[in-house]
């Protein structure tokens, strides 16, 4: 199905998604970076410019496919979408972007896409039934164009029903031509010897690199743009590129996926725009790598340094960002209780579950002898000294610890305790308490 641009209940539907607040907080009238992007949104890099001028050719020319690779997340149905949408009448074009159909399956959605209604009972050859119709059309001057999305993936009887429908010829001229678009892999599914009948190897290719720091930044302010933003190098500062640069490795979707979060991170904290800190924040939530950030510090000044550098919770219940506790008093004390600094109301917590206590070279997450525990990187313990994105599991609620300043490679407290139960034991009297630190090959 050639893919058009989201429907308005779908963008409504991640407008709900990105909370109202948080819309009215940075001006904008729809969210910025959102994975279902109307046609407006398409950033026209270099890259992807390039992408472009590459389909364009391969149409207009007497080759008889085209390879276009980049990794996920680079924007491919973006750009196919912007090249179907500037296509005349004389091209007939289908767009097969779901790897998972069987041949039977496969054929009927391409002769559905090129105006061809079947009964889904419809038993008749439909290999044969494609080329027929293919032929009809070129004799009319028709130029066909099969688009296949996510190539590398495609089961190998369908691959091979592909090859066939390549090969349809008339005088000597192919009938359809191919534009395969995936991953990296499917330059690895092209070269096989099966497929290079197919693809021959001068079959012209092209290839989709990330984003440089220069693009990214017209990237964001192109997007915040276009959602309303009436100042988006404010919002969004050009000082933080190297950063988003460093965590992305310039691809689009991670680029969305970081600034997303990066503007909710910095609405909860009342900040005016967005900032380094909720950049590492977001990072360090979505499981990407934040390790760069110790090992370069000469690279960041006053305006790229985080802006919270200190100790501070993540506290996620319901599976998004429920909040950001800063860590500024000496002693915090998580639990059910109304009088906990970090109160998570839930049965399986206790009333008095956890202190965080605050030392001048560490912070220390004590057990308050609670009834089902706490995890600390899904093992139990009772006395942990905390690490930079340490994950604390308590009762329904995950809380990561996130200290971007923290000196890189600290030692982890030799006093340690761990607590261990033996199997099948509930109470105090069957646990097994163990102090120091445990060797893995040991």
């Amino acid at each position: 199905m050639i893919e058009s641009s989201p429907s308005d209940a779908q963008r409504d539907a991640q407008r709900d998604a990105w909370e109202e607040d948080i819309l009215a907080t940075w001006g904008l009238n729809e969210p910025p970076f959102a994975e279902l992007a109307a046609d407006a949104y398409f950033f026209p890099s270099d890259q992807h410019l390039r992408a472009l001028d590459f389909m364009r050719r391969v149409l207009c020319s007497r080759v008889p496919a085209g390879v276009l690779t980049a990794e996920q997340g680079m924007g491919k149905s973006l750009l196919v979408r912007s090249f179907v949408s500037g296509l005349d009448e004389r091209i007939l074009v289908a767009h097969s972007k779901r790897p998972e159909l069987g041949t039977r399956e496969f054929l009927m959605d391409i002769l559905r896409q090129l105006g061809m209604e079947l009964d889904p009972e419809d038993r008749s050859d439909h290999r044969l039934l494609l080329e027929r119709y293919l032929n009809h059309q070129v004799s009319n001057g028709r130029i066909c164009l099969l688009i296949i999305e996510n190539a590398e993936a495609m089961r190998p009887q369908v691959l091979e029903e592909l090859r066939h429908i390549g090969s349809f010829e008339t005088d000597g001229a192919r009938l359809i031509k191919l534009l395969l678009l995936g991953q990296p892999l499917l330059k690895h599914v092209i070269d096989s010897p099966r497929m290079s009948k197919l693809v021959p190897s001068d079959v012209p290719r092209v290839v989709i690199a990330g984003l440089s720091e220069d693009q990214l930044a017209a990237y964001v302010v192109h997007r915040l743009r276009v959602a309303g933003a009436r100042d988006p190098d404010h919002l969004f500062p050009a000082a933080l590129m190297p950063i988003l640069q460093r965590l992305s490795g310039g691809v689009p979707a991670t680029v969305n996926r970081l600034c997303t979060r990066a503007l909710s991170l910095a609405a909860i904290v009342a900040e005016a725009a967005a900032s380094s800190g909720a950049l590492l924040l977001a990072a360090a939530q979505l499981g990407l790598d934040t390790s760069f950030e110790a090992t370069a510090p000469e690279e960041m000044d006053e305006h790229t340094a985080p802006s919270n550098m200190e100790s501070m919770l993540l506290v996620s219940v319901r599976g998004g960002v429920d909040g950001v506790v800063s860590l500024q008093e000496n002693r915090m004390l998580i639990g059910r209780s109304e009088l906990a600094d970090v109160r998570i109301d839930s049965a399986f917590v206790s009333r008095y579950h956890a202190l965080l206590v605050r030392e001048p070279t560490q912070d220390l997450l004590l057990d308050l002898g609670s009834t089902n525990g706490v995890l600390v990187n899904s093992r139990r313990v009772v006395r942990h000294a905390l690490r930079h994105r340490d994950l604390i599991q308590i009762g329904p609620a995950r809380i990561t610890y996130l200290n971007p300043g923290q000196v890189p490679g600290v030692v982890q407290d030799g006093s340690e305790t761990i607590h261990f139960a033996r199997p099948g034991a509930a109470d105090v009297e069957h646990t097994v308490f163990a102090f120091g630190r445990f060797d893995d090959a040991g």
